[in-house]
């Protein structure tokens, strides 16, 4: 498939779809998609992603100034692939990179790869699917339950789980209202289906509103949606309490400011099994209380698995936060999630 620089410029940007699908015969994203593989490869591998927009901006000289907007792409973080019984490939969202970047887009499309070795591409108006990534996607039948999304900031309600079905004979999209206890605005998540008709979903993060603010939590609780009725239940009510460690100065935790486990451990605290949380995680136990810790890249995360007292978790983090200074030489501070 060739290219031309005119062509290039005509179909280089992303845009919504005017239909519910539109079916996008776009000739530069499909080149995108196939890249320079066979398509077998394309099918056969869920990390696969095509060119991405450095490879198209190197091969028709275009520049990387923000206001001439992204490339579209189809390398992206946070979509999902699902592969259907009859050998379909259905892809939907996902992002490129983030706000820095000035190729980062948030996708609503549909990628499908047919068995015969077809790549269609299917868009939507931004009101019937938003923008959406880091959900998951979960067959029932012929249907595809899209849950969750983190977003555009500005898009983001709290209070709401974003539930979209695709209909895959067709690929029309429609927005499933929902009711019940739901777990908001959640992404990254884990999603399985069972024969009861429920959508189990567990784990990933969940977009909260504090003092007018977005702050990002981590789900700790199990929830189900009924397919049929579209009423959520919350299974569980673990309550784990969560606190961060930053720096002051809001520098990274990179570098020489990243420290180790070891050098967080205050006096007495041992490195206990395998914490139940994501592997990052380290459990460990300080004054009796067991805890697990990670260094991420903006925080120093705490997650204590039981209901204790706040003033005494405080004073746990607080040890933490002093053996954080003292690795790093730089003051920082302690937010309660």
């Amino acid at each position: 498939m060739e290219i031309s620089p005119e062509l290039f410029n005509q179909q280089r940007r992303p845009r919504f779809g005017t239909a519910n699908p539109e079916r996008m015969h776009v000739a530069f994203w499909e080149w995108m998609i196939r890249g320079s593989k066979d398509f077998s490869e394309i099918r056969g591998n869920p990390q696969f992603g095509g060119f991405g927009p450095c490879h198209a901006r190197d091969v028709f000289k275009a520049s990387t100034s923000r206001d001439e907007g992204p490339v579209w792409t189809f390398s992206r973080y946070g979509a999902t692939r699902t592969v259907l019984p009859d050998g379909r490939v259905v892809c939907v969202g996902g992002e490129h990179e983030d706000f820095y970047d000035p190729d980062f887009c948030i996708y609503n499309d549909v990628v499908v790869f047919t068995p015969s070795n077809q790549v269609e591409i299917y868009g939507y108006p931004a009101e019937i699917f938003p923008p959406t990534d880091f959900h998951t996607a979960t067959l029932v039948q012929n249907r595809l339950f899209v849950i969750g999304s983190l977003g555009y900031q500005h898009a983001r309600r709290p209070s709401e789980t974003l539930v979209h079905v695709v209909d895959l004979s067709g690929y029309g999209i429609s927005r499933m209202r929902t009711s019940g206890e739901m777990p908001g605005w959640i992404y990254e998540h884990e999603a399985k289906f069972d024969p009861d008709g429920l959508i189990s979903i567990r784990g990933g993060q969940v977009v909260r509103e504090h003092n007018g603010k977005q702050v990002y939590q981590r789900n700790f609780d199990e929830y189900s949606l009924d397919v049929g009725t579209g009423v959520w239940r919350r299974v569980t009510n673990r309550k784990w309490h969560q606190f961060k460690i930053r720096q002051e100065d809001r520098k990274l935790f990179v570098l020489e400011r990243h420290p180790s486990i070891e050098a967080l451990l205050p006096d007495g605290a041992k490195i206990l099994a395998n914490s139940s949380l994501p592997p990052e995680f380290t459990r460990i136990a300080v004054d009796g209380i067991p805890l697990s810790l990670t260094v991420g890249v903006s925080s120093i995360e705490i997650i204590v698995e039981e209901d204790m007292p706040e003033e005494m978790l405080l004073r746990v983090a607080d040890q933490i936060r002093a053996t954080a200074e003292a690795a790093i030489h730089t003051k920082c501070t302690i937010e309660k999630s």
